[in-house]
């Protein structure tokens, strides 16, 4: 029963960041129309957004095949190899997203929880992979568990944004504020209790 509960969630999860990441390389890709001024200020803007919505789309959609104990198991090459790529996409998607978020809607408050957010996905990332080319396997598993949890973001942004507009029928800095940082925040914290609860099997790990 537990198996199949875990199965379910990987499953879900799964289907969420393969959805978000193709709404990113979609609305990345797609033809501008002149009336959705959100697209033609994204079309109208420097390398950064397209970066982003590149490096957050392909991070996304390679954290279930990191996150596949099978695929560890079937090949460490292959899961060595889309390691490095979620490396870059990071690289990119966190870069740039530091860039943009200088110009965020909504003022300081927006702007330091987006900055904040990618500076720890960075910073989360580069200590996981250092850990996994050092052989610390341990450390490497603590440290993309945080990764991942914020490059999650793209998707609790997206489920907050949708609750509290489509739903609350809030206004729009009402919900938006709040979440440049909730959308983060709490994945890390969540992420650090499942860390907590599995500390016996992370400790028996080799360092």
């Amino acid at each position: 029963m537990a198996r199949f509960f875990r199965l379910s969630v990987f499953t879900f999860y799964s289907f969420l960041c393969f959805g978000v990441a193709a709404y990113a390389f979609y609305y990345l890709f797609k033809v501008v129309s002149p009336y959705d001024m959100i697209a033609i200020k994204f079309a109208s803007s420097g390398l950064e957004i397209p970066a982003h919505f590149f490096g957050a789309g392909l991070s996304l959609l390679l954290v279930p095949f990191q996150l596949s104990k099978k695929l560890r198991s079937y090949s460490r090459k292959i899961h060595k190899t889309t390691g490095y790529l979620y490396f870059i996409a990071v690289l990119f998607g966190g870069i740039s997203g530091f860039i943009m978020s200088f110009n965020a809607t909504g003022g300081p408050i927006a702007e330091w929880g987006f900055r904040m957010m990618s500076i720890f996905w960075l910073f989360t990332t580069i200590k996981a992979v250092s850990y996994a080319i050092n052989g610390n396997i341990k450390q490497h598993k603590r440290w993309i568990y945080r990764s991942i949890a914020l490059t999650s973001a793209a998707i609790t942004f997206r489920i907050y944004l949708g609750v509290g507009l489509g739903v609350l029928q809030l206004p729009f800095l009402t919900v938006y504020l709040p979440i440049s940082w909730l959308c983060w925040v709490l994945n890390l914290m969540i992420c650090e209790m499942i860390i907590y609860k599995r500390r016996e099997k992370f400790n028996a790990l080799p360092v």
